[in-house]
C-alpha cells in the first residue's frame, strides 16, 4: 500500500508497497492503487502553471523543426552555402541535447525554478539574435544559444511535471504536454513554409519573444516549489559533478558533431569526421567509468538503469526520437523533391506523417491514467509506427493521393502513442530520489535519438543517391553535366527545375528511391523499438509526491492531511 510522509525539510516523498513478484504486481489493479493515495485539489496556481509549461513545451517543439521548411528562404536571403544551411537546422538540435544533463544536474542543486527561467530567458535572447542575423556565420550562433535554451526548457518541464504531481495522475497532465509537443511539431512545419512564403523568415523567430516573455512573467508569479538544497552558493557549487558533466559535454559534442557533419561539411572517411566520432566515443566510454567508479554525487548513476522496464523506457526514448524526427526532417525532402511541389504545399502534405501524433499522445496518456498501464500501449505505439513506415516504400512521383496520404496516418499514430509513455516506464520502479536523474536522462535520450536521426538519415539518403546518380548516368538519364552530388541533394529540389523534362523526371525518381532506403531502415529500428517493448514489466503506475521540489499549495495540503 502506499502513504504519504512528510520531510523533515517540507517536502513530500512517498512510501509505496512493492510486490514481490510480476503475478502479484500484475494483480494489484487501478483501483488498488489509486485508492490509498491522497490526490490533493489543484490551486489556481498550480493550474496556472500547468497553462505556462504547455506552452513552454509548445515554443520549444515548434523551433525544432519549422527551420526545415523555411530553409531555402533563410539561404537565399542571407545567401548562404548548403552547408551553412544545414547547419541552421542542426546547430539547435546539437545544442539541446548536449545541455539537457546540465539542466538536470544545475536544477536538483539550485532549482528547478531558477533553472527553467535561466532557460527560457537564454532561449528568448538566441531568438532575438536569430531574427536579427546578417549572415549565415550569425544565425549559426544564434541557433547554437536558441538550442541552449530549448535544452533547458524541454528537461525542466519534465522534471517539474514529475515533481508537482503523482504518478497515478500524472498521466493527465503528461497527456497534456504530449498534446503540447505533438501540436507545436504538427504546426511548425506549415507555419514555417507560410511565414517564410508569404513575409520574412525572420518572424519565425520573432513570434517567439512575447510567447516566451509571457511564460516568463507567469511562471515566476505561480510556480512556487518547494527550495532545493540549502547551502551557500559555493557550497552548491562544490556539489556538482563537473568532472562528469566536462567530460560527459565534451564527448556528445564531438561525438555528435562528427556524426551529423559527415557526408554534409565532409566526407565520412576524412579526418575531420573520424577524429571527432572516435574523441568523441572514447570520452563517452571515460564518462561511464567516472559515473560508476570516481563521482561521489553523479549526474547519471548507474542506479537508474537497474530495471528493464527503465532500460525499454530509454531504449524507446532514443529509438523514438530517432525515427520520429527522421520521419519528420526527410518527409518533406520528398513532396519537394519527388513530386516538385512547393514549400507551403508540401508542408501542408507533410501534415498526414505527425499531425495525428497529438491527439494519439494525449489519447495514450489518458489510458495510463485510467488504466495505471503502460506497457501495451507501448507495444501498439511501435507497432503502427513499423506498418506505417513499411507504407512509406510505396511512395513515388506517380503515386495517388490515397497512396500518398492515407497510409501515413499509421505513422502519425504510433509516433504520438510513443511520447509520453516512455516516462511511465522509466519512472514505474525508482525510488523517490531517483526520479529527478531519470528523467533527465529519458529526456535526453529522445533528444540524442533526434540527433541520430537526422544524422544517421543524412548518411542513408546521401550514400542511396550516390548509386541512383551512378545508374541513372550509367543508362544515360541524367548527362553529366547535370548531375548534382549528395552532399547538396537535400535542397537541390529548386535546381533541378532548370533541367530539361525528361532529367526532372529522373531525378525525380532519385529522391524516391533515395528516400525508400531511409524508410527502410526507419521500419527496421522500429521492429526492434517493437521486439523490445515486449521486455517491459507491465507495471501498476502508482505511488505519491516523489520530488523534493513539490508545488508549495500541494505540501499544505499535505501537512494539514497528516495533522
Amino acid at each position: 500500500m502506499s502513504c504519504q510522509e512528510i520531510k523533515a525539510g517540507g517536502g513530500v516523498t512517498s512510501s509505496v508497497f512493492e510486490p514481490s513478484s510480476d503475478s502479484e504486481k500484475d494483480a494489484i489493479g487501478p483501483q488498488d492503487a489509486s485508492s490509498v493515495e491522497i490526490s490533493p485539489p489543484k490551486s489556481l496556481p498550480f493550474k496556472l502553471t500547468m497553462l505556462f509549461l504547455s506552452i513552454v513545451t509548445l515554443v520549444a517543439s515548434m523551433d525544432a523543426v519549422i527551420v526545415g521548411s523555411s530553409l531555402a528562404a533563410i539561404a537565399e536571403d542571407l545567401e548562404t552555402t548548403s552547408v551553412e544551411a544545414f547547419w541552421v537546422g542542426t546547430a539547435f538540435l546539437l545544442a539541446q541535447t548536449v545541455t539537457i544533463p546540465f539542466y538536470g544536474a544545475t536544477s536538483e542543486i539550485f532549482g528547478r525554478k531558477p533553472a527553467i527561467l535561466a532557460a527560457l530567458s537564454v532561449f528568448t535572447f538566441g531568438s532575438i539574435m536569430c531574427a536579427t542575423a546578417r549572415n549565415g556565420t550569425w544565425l549559426i550562433g544564434a541557433r547554437v544559444v536558441q538550442g541552449v535554451g530549448a535544452g533547458g526548457m524541454l528537461q525542466l518541464v519534465q522534471l517539474i511535471m514529475s515533481d508537482i504531481t503523482t504518478m497515478s495522475e500524472r498521466g493527465l497532465y503528461m497527456g497534456f504536454m504530449a498534446l503540447s509537443w505533438a501540436f507545436g511539431t504538427n504546426i511548425a512545419i506549415p507555419m514555417g513554409g507560410a511565414i517564410s512564403s508569404r513575409t520574412t523568415w525572420r518572424w519565425i523567430f520573432w513570434i517567439n519573444v512575447p510567447t516566451c516573455v509571457l511564460c516568463i512573467i507567469g511562471l515566476v508569479s505561480f510556480l512556487h516549489l518547494h527550495r532545493a538544497v540549502s547551502a551557500s552558493f559555493m557550497v552548491k557549487l562544490a556539489t556538482m559533478d563537473w568532472t562528469g558533466l566536462i567530460i560527459f559535454t565534451c564527448g556528445t559534442t564531438l561525438f555528435l558533431v562528427g556524426l551529423t557533419s559527415g557526408g554534409i561539411s565532409h566526407p565520412w572517411k576524412s579526418a575531420a569526421v573520424l577524429v571527432p566520432l572516435v574523441l568523441g566515443f572514447c570520452l563517452l566510454v571515460a564518462f561511464v567509468l567516472t559515473q560508476w567508479r570516481v563521482s561521489r554525487r553523479p549526474i547519471m548513476p548507474l542506479r537508474i538503469f537497474h530495471d528493464r522496464s527503465a532500460i525499454v523506457g530509454y531504449t524507446t526514448s532514443f529509438l523514438h526520437g530517432l525515427v520520429f524526427w527522421a520521419v519528420a526532417y526527410y518527409m518533406i525532402i520528398f513532396y519537394l523533391g519527388a513530386l516538385q511541389h512547393g514549400i507551403l504545399h508540401a508542408a501542408c502534405e507533410t501534415m498526414t506523417s505527425i499531425a495525428y501524433a497529438a491527439p494519439a499522445g494525449f489519447v495514450s496518456s489518458m489510458v495510463i491514467k485510467r488504466t495505471q498501464r503502460f506497457k501495451y500501449i507501448i507495444v501498439t505505439g511501435w507497432g503502427l509506427l513499423a506498418a506505417g513506415l513499411g507504407t512509406n516504400v510505396t511512395m513515388h512521383p506517380n503515386s495517388s493521393p490515397a497512396m500518398l496520404y492515407a497510409p501515413r496516418v499509421l505513422a502519425s499514430l504510433g509516433g504520438g502513442l510513443l511520447f509520453p509513455t516512455p516516462l511511465f516506464a522509466v519512472q514505474a520502479r525508482q525510488k523517490d530520489q531517483n526520479i529527478g536523474i531519470a528523467t533527465s536522462v529519458q529526456v535526453f535520450m529522445r533528444s540524442l535519438g533526434a540527433a541520430f536521426g537526422v544524422g544517421l538519415g543524412g548518411a542513408i539518403f546521401q550514400n542511396q543517391w550516390t548509386r541512383e546518380i551512378h545508374r541513372s548516368v550509367s543508362a544515360g538519364n541524367i548527362p553529366h553535366d547535370l548531375v548534382i552530388q549528395s552532399n547538396v541533394a537535400e535542397m537541390a529540389y529548386t535546381m533541378i527545375k532548370a533541367f530539361p523534362r525528361s532529367v526532372q523526371d529522373e531525378y525525380r525518381w532519385v529522391y524516391a528511391r533515395s528516400l525508400a532506403t531511409v524508410w527502410w531502415v526507419m521500419m527496421g529500428l522500429s521492429l526492434v523499438g517493437f521486439a523490445i517493448s515486449f521486455v517491459a514489466r507491465n507495471d501498476v503506475v502508482k505511488g505519491g509526491l516523489s520530488g523534493s521540489q513539490n508545488f508549495r499549495d500541494t505540501i499544505d495540503y499535505l501537512s494539514e492531511v497528516s495533522t
